[in-house]
C-alpha cells in the first residue's frame, strides 16, 4: 500500500515539474536582442524599404539583363493558329488539350483556324464529376465526415480543374462540336458563381445520402441530384446539341455545303486521331522513377480510368517533347505557371526576379527541394509548339497559352530550358515518341496514390 502510494506521489510530483518546466525554445529577451542587433539600416536597407513601402517587390526586381537577353527566335516551330481563352476558370486543361487536336482538323478541313466548342465539353465535363462525386459519397456513407477520404469530397464536390485524361474520355463517349454550334456564355467563361451554386446543390444531396441505408432508394436520390444538376448546367450554359448542321469556308475561301452531324460523328470525321495513342509522363523527383503511378479520382467520368503516368527524370520529358515537336506534333503539358514567369512580356527565366539583390540574401532550393515544400505545384496546362535548338542544345520552348493573345506575348510564353527543369512536371505526347522501355511500364501494375496527392488538379 506505502509502495503504491509512493509511486502514485512521484508521479504527481513529476507531472507537476513538468508542468512547471520552462520551454526555453521561444525568442527570449536575450535572443530577440541578438536578431535585432543582427540588422544594420545601411544605405541599400534604406533604399529597399523606401521602395517597397510604395510599390510591389515584383515591380522592381525584374532582372531586366536577363529579359533582354532573350531573342524571339525559334529554329523550330509549329504551324500556328488563333489563340483560345478560357477566361475566368480552371479550363486550361481542356483548352490545351484541344489546341493540340485542333491543327488535326484544320488539316481535314483545308482551313487556316478552328476552335471546338469549350462549353460543350465543359457541360458535360461538370456532369459527369457531380456523377462521381454521389457516386463517391455512396459508396462511403458508413464511413465518419472525418475520414481522411470523406473530408476530401466533402471538400471538393466539383470543380473547374482536370487532366488529358479527362478529355480523351469526354469526348470518347460525347464527341465534340464546332464553337459556333455551342458558343461560350457568361457563366461557362466565367465559373465562380455556377460552381457556388453546384457545390452547395451536391454537399446537400451528399448530406441525404448519407443518411439512406437501402441502396436502391440512394440511386434513386442520386438520379433526382443529377436531374438538378442538369438543369443548373442547361440554365447556365446552354442545351448540348444532339446533333447539329454546320457547314464553314476552307483556304481557297470555298463555302461548303450544310451537312448534319452528331457529335461523335464529327469528331470522327474532322479529327479521328485515337486518343489512347497519347501518355502521359510526368518527373516527379520525390517519387521512385521507372514506376507507373495512378491518382485516385483523377479524371472527368466515374466508370473510365483514373490518370495513369510512368514517372521519368526530367531530361527524359525533355527529350520527348523536343522529338515531338521535330516530329510536328505539338506537346501538352503541366507547370507551376506563377513560379519565375513574367506573363506581361511572355517571359518564363529562373531568377527573372531578383530578389537576391533587393534583399542581399541567396533564395535556393533544387527541383527535388520544391517538390518536398509543396513550392511546386500543377497549377497551370499549356502546349508546347516550338523549340529552339542552338548548337545541338535545347535554348527555349515556344507555349501557345490560352489566355487569349491580348496575354504574355500575342499569347505566348517564351520558356527558357532551365525553366523547364525547375517548373515543368507533366508532358503527354503520342507513344511513338516515347521509348520503348517507358512504353513496357505502362503495361504493369499502377501504384495508386490518394487524390490528395500533390499532383491531382483540383482548382
Amino acid at each position: 500500500m506505502k509502495k503504491s502510494f509512493c509511486l502514485i506521489l512521484i508521479f504527481i510530483i513529476s507531472v507537476t515539474l513538468y508542468g512547471l518546466k520552462k520551454d526555453n525554445n521561444g525568442i527570449s529577451q536575450e535572443m530577440l536582442k541578438e536578431i535585432e542587433a543582427s540588422f544594420k539600416m545601411d544605405m541599400h536597407a534604406k533604399f529597399a524599404q523606401n521602395a517597397l513601402a510604395e510599390i510591389d517587390a515584383r515591380k522592381i526586381v525584374l532582372n531586366r539583363e536577363k529579359i533582354i537577353s532573350i531573342d524571339p527566335y525559334f529554329s523550330n516551330k509549329l504551324e500556328s493558329q488563333e489563340i483560345t481563352n478560357q477566361e475566368s476558370t480552371g479550363r486550361c486543361w481542356m483548352f490545351s488539350s484541344l489546341n493540340i487536336l485542333r491543327p488535326f482538323a484544320a488539316k481535314k478541313l483545308n482551313v487556316k483556324n478552328i476552335e471546338f466548342s469549350e462549353s460543350y465539353l465543359f457541360f458535360y465535363d461538370k456532369l459527369e464529376k457531380a456523377n462521381m462525386f454521389l457516386e463517391e459519397i455512396i459508396k462511403t456513407k458508413n464511413k465518419p465526415l472525418d475520414d481522411r477520404y470523406v473530408e476530401f469530397l466533402i471538400k471538393h464536390p466539383i470543380s473547374d480543374g482536370g487532366q488529358w485524361v479527362g478529355v480523351r474520355e469526354l469526348i470518347k463517349k460525347y464527341g465534340l462540336v464546332p464553337k459556333d454550334v455551342m458558343p461560350e456564355t457568361y457563366s461557362s467563361s466565367h465559373s465562380r458563381s455556377v460552381n457556388h451554386v453546384l457545390r452547395l446543390k451536391l454537399r446537400e444531396y451528399a448530406i441525404k445520402l448519407r443518411k439512406i441505408k437501402n441502396i436502391k432508394k440512394a440511386r434513386g436520390l442520386k438520379l433526382q441530384a443529377l436531374k438538378d444538376v442538369y438543369k443548373i448546367l442547361v440554365i447556365n450554359f446552354g442545351n448540348p446539341c444532339k446533333s447539329f448542321l454546320w457547314r464553314y469556308k476552307d483556304k481557297d475561301k470555298k463555302i461548303t455545303s450544310l451537312k448534319r452531324y452528331t457529335p461523335k460523328q464529327f469528331y470522327k470525321e474532322v479529327v479521328n486521331v485515337k486518343l489512347d495513342d497519347y501518355l502521359a509522363i510526368y518527373s516527379i523527383p520525390t517519387r521512385d522513377y521507372g514506376k507507373l503511378y495512378e491518382i485516385d479520382l483523377d479524371k472527368s467520368v466515374y466508370d473510365r480510368p483514373n490518370l495513369k503516368f510512368v514517372n521519368c527524370k526530367i531530361e527524359t520529358l525533355k527529350e520527348i517533347a523536343k522529338k515531338s515537336i521535330l516530329g510536328k506534333q505539338p506537346v501538352w503539358f503541366g507547370c507551376d505557371v506563377g513560379k519565375e514567369s513574367f506573363s506581361k512580356k511572355g517571359l518564363m527565366i529562373p531568377a527573372i526576379y531578383d530578389y537576391e539583390s533587393l534583399y542581399n540574401m541567396k533564395f535556393e532550393l533544387t527541383r527535388k527541394e520544391l517538390f518536398e515544400t509543396f513550392s511546386n505545384n500543377p497549377t497551370h496546362n499549356m502546349v508546347l509548339t516550338g523549340v529552339d535548338i542552338v548548337n545541338n542544345k535545347v535554348k527555349k520552348w515556344l507555349v501557345e497559352n490560352s489566355w487569349g493573345k491580348k496575354a504574355c506575348k500575342n499569347g505566348y510564353y517564351h520558356m527558357m530550358d532551365e525553366w523547364f527543369g525547375y517548373y515543368v512536371q507533366e508532358i503527354v505526347v503520342h507513344k511513338k515518341y516515347i521509348p520503348e522501355n517507358i512504353i513496357k511500364i505502362f503495361k504493369t501494375k499502377a501504384i495508386l496514390l490518394p487524390p490528395w496527392d500533390p499532383m491531382f488538379r483540383r482548382k
